[in-house]
């Protein structure tokens, strides 16, 4: 008789939940532009619609573990790729801008896009603003050290494949002023990424603390599926559906 030990059960029964995510996300957020009921013989329109929340950031800071986990909710359709819309492509216009969200069956169903680089682009929050002063605004963050280590370690990663000169932390990070006093560096994005309260600071000009829902990224990316952060943003979902608004809690 075979046997099998305690590890390989758990890693063959993780294999199989992952294989359900994926399968649950592809069918849910990849549909055909015609669905046939077959019960009925009729056919429901499915059409293209503006976010109605975006994760703006932070870079590095779990967006895509967040959207893959609230693409979970039955009525969330999610923008798999980073449109850029507001800071790289808004000259593109909004027609463009519509044409890269999924599509949805009716108005009970919100659509969800993430662009880590929005939360820092200076440009960005009233653009957002102009174009819907409601948007639900979803922010995750880290430690601020955590998340420029990691940003650090990207770009690091990034030219030595790339065959470029390898960056320094130290050297990159702070700056010598003409009077001898190391500062940081405003121009090194790792570094600049992570002060949260110069970039949130542009958003609180435009929209108010009650569009925002914070998410502790390090919490979050160490079990999304089973620490509280994950119950919090579900129930924040289900009530934006009831009263169109956020509730941190």
């Amino acid at each position: 008789m075979v046997k099998f030990s305690t590890r390989c059960v758990v890693a063959c029964l993780l294999t199989i939940g992952m294989c359900f995510l994926q399968y649950n996300l592809f069918f849910r957020n990849f549909k055909f532009k015609w669905w046939i009921d077959l019960g009925k013989g009729e056919k429901s329109h499915l059409e293209k619609k503006f976010p109605s929340a975006l994760i703006v950031g932070v870079r590095k800071g779990g967006t895509r573990a967040l959207l893959d986990a609230i693409a979970l909710h039955p009525k969330v359709r999610i923008v798999r790729r980073e449109t850029h819309f507001f800071d790289s492509n808004y000259t593109l216009g909004f027609d463009w801008y519509r044409d890269q969200m999924p599509e949805v069956e009716n108005d009970n169903e919100i659509v969800i896009e993430k662009t880590p680089a929005y939360f820092t682009n200076e440009h960005v929050p009233k653009r957002v603003y102009e174009m819907n002063p409601d948007m639900k605004l979803i922010l995750i963050v880290r430690h601020p050290v955590y998340r420029t280590v990691s940003d650090f370690t990207q770009v690091y990663y990034n030219k030595l494949e790339q065959n470029k000169t390898l960056p320094v932390l130290s050297v990159e990070a702070f700056k010598t002023n003409e009077a001898g006093i190391e500062k940081i560096n405003m121009e090194y994005k790792p570094m600049t990424n992570s002060l949260y309260d110069v970039h949130i600071s542009k958003w609180l000009k435009y929209f108010d603390l009650k569009n925002f829902l914070f998410v502790n990224g390090d919490v979050f990316r160490a079990n999304p599926l089973r620490e509280v952060e994950y119950f919090k943003l579900i129930a924040c979902v289900n009530l934006f559906f009831s009263y169109g608004k956020w509730k941190n809690s």
